[in-house]
């Protein structure tokens, strides 16, 4: 019964990914692929991205008082 629902579940997730990627290729984009995102997880592991300051709303007073 599980593994009837996993496989249904796999098959209809299988079935979407297929259907995206015809409609990225329709459109001329490039196809993304799994070694395309090994490559991205690779590069932001050896060299991490930035992350974005969210501005004052937690200075070291804020910090030190809820503390």
């Amino acid at each position: 019964m599980m593994d009837e629902m996993w496989s249904r579940g796999w098959s209809e997730a299988h079935k979407a990914a297929l259907q995206a990627r015809e409609t990225v290729a329709r459109e001329g984009l490039p196809v993304p692929t799994l070694w395309d995102d090994l490559r991205m997880l690779v590069r932001d592991l050896i060299t991490p991205p930035q992350r974005q300051s969210e501005g004052r709303c937690c200075d070291a007073e804020a910090r030190q008082s809820a503390a």
